[in-house]
């Protein structure tokens, strides 16, 4: 959004951005390249995801609005990388960052139309419109394009309870919630004033599985998979099969331009007598297997309870560990605690599928594909490499199991007007019309 444009040199190893003109920072002052190069070098030495730019050998600013990143090798996926709102490559003045400690920022200053009004932790942020925003003119479009802050203020309220979030809807206290388990959806519909938001891109149930403990032999990954009805795994996940598609692909949604039906003949196997023979070719004997899921969110708990009295029923000795999500994000870290865990992904470019490697997977068959993905820029050719990368590694060596394609449900008031029904929901370019 701060770039005009990229350039890319035939041998593919420097990258020039012009950058736009006359951006302002939300301390008034304007962005200049040499706030964009101090900002993504700090990214490059603290972030958690610096390891996607390991082939970039420097970024340096050649005049006042022009970045040129200069690389090792080619790296195809850079537009992805800095674009990529999970991995907040964010710009910041130069004079914040200079003096910025490793973990953490003096101020948040951006560029964007909305500026940090207020934080405090566990309890709301607060944005307000920032009156010198110089927008795109492009169309808009999901992340992308010309963005208008129509409202003043925007208050994000952290509600752990879905039924307060869906009584403050309900009452008008709030005028959107999300997420509400989706069986509400029948309640949402008889609500004046209120109406259902449904979003058919939202995320992956998934089992990530250790490498450190019992896990780590594959027929005992593969005799686990064999288990799962995904149907009844789904349900429990969404409490009604409107909000879920049963998909093969343990990697792309249907609407998503990768998809295939690869990997259909070990999907929803749900045959526990195959999956205690596999057990049984692993040497598997009843041994407990920790399996570590959140308690706080419903999206999570339901399914895990699910997989975990599906597997009991095949023979294995599971023990579900139910904890707080940011227990059990932490834990997740360490392999060693753990020897299958649930969460949710969503993959929307192909240097995604690194995520697999997350939790201390790998395999020459992944870093290759990797590497492919990094450097090719032929479509066809990447298609093919990554249906290479479901057979041989997500079919063969199972890194993980996802169950299916969860939908998610929100709630509006019927004043707010322009919100996209898109996962990240963007609030520029949306209104209240009262």
């Amino acid at each position: 959004m701060l770039a005009e444009r990229w350039e890319v040199s035939r041998d593919g190893l420097t990258w020039t951005f012009p950058l736009r003109r006359n951006v302002k920072f939300h301390n008034g002052k304007v962005m200049t390249s040499e706030d964009v190069v101090a900002s993504l070098n700090r990214w490059r030495r603290v972030s958690p995801r610096a390891e996607m730019m390991a082939k970039v050998k420097d970024v340096v600013a050649t005049d006042k609005h022009t970045v040129v990143f200069r690389l090792s090798a080619p790296l195809a996926t850079l537009p992805f990388i800095l674009s990529r709102e999970g991995n907040q490559p964010v710009i910041h003045p130069k004079e914040i960052i200079d003096n910025a400690p490793v973990n953490k920022l003096s101020a948040y200053v951006g560029t964007g139309p909305y500026r940090l009004g207020e934080w405090i932790p566990d309890r709301h942020i607060i944005l307000e419109r920032f009156p010198d925003y110089a927008a795109r003119t492009d169309t808009r479009g999901g992340m992308a394009g010309k963005k208008v802050a129509y409202l003043d203020r925007i208050v994000f309220r952290s509600i752990p309870e879905s039924e307060v979030r869906l009584a403050g809807l309900r009452t008008g206290e709030f005028d959107g919630v999300q997420p509400l388990p989706q069986e509400y959806l029948k309640e949402l519909k008889g609500i004046a004033g209120v109406q259902p938001l449904i979003v058919k891109f939202d995320m992956k149930p998934t089992v990530y599985f250790s490498m450190e403990g019992p896990t780590k032999d594959v027929k005992l990954r593969k005799a686990i998979r064999a288990a799962l009805n995904m149907d009844d795994i789904m349900l429990s996940a969404t409490g009604d099969p409107n909000f879920y598609d049963l998909n093969p692909d343990q990697l792309w949604f249907r609407s998503q331009g990768l998809w295939s039906d690869r990997g259909k003949d070990v999907y929803n196997q749900n045959n526990p007598a195959l999956a205690k023979k596999l057990a049984a070719e692993a040497g598997y004997k009843g041994e407990p297997l920790r399996f570590l899921a959140s308690a706080t969110q419903f999206h999570h708990r339901r399914p895990a309870v699910m997989i975990h009295e599906q597997l009991k029923a095949a023979g294995f000795n599971v023990i579900l560990d139910l904890r707080d999500w940011p227990t059990v994000s932490q834990m997740q870290r360490d392999a060693k605690k753990w020897d299958f865990t649930y969460t949710r992904t969503v993959l929307t470019v192909p240097s995604e599928v690194e995520l697999v490697t997350s939790m201390g997977f790998t395999s020459p068959e992944t870093s290759k594909v990797i590497e492919t993905i990094s450097v090719e820029t032929d479509v066809e050719k990447l298609r093919a490499a990554v249906e290479t990368f479901k057979q041989d590694v997500i079919v063969e060596q199972v890194p993980w199991i996802t169950m299916g394609d969860m939908f998610a449900l929100g709630g509006l008031r019927t004043h707010v007007r322009g919100l996209q029904p898109i996962y990240t929901h963007p609030l520029w370019n949306v209104w209240i019309d009262k």
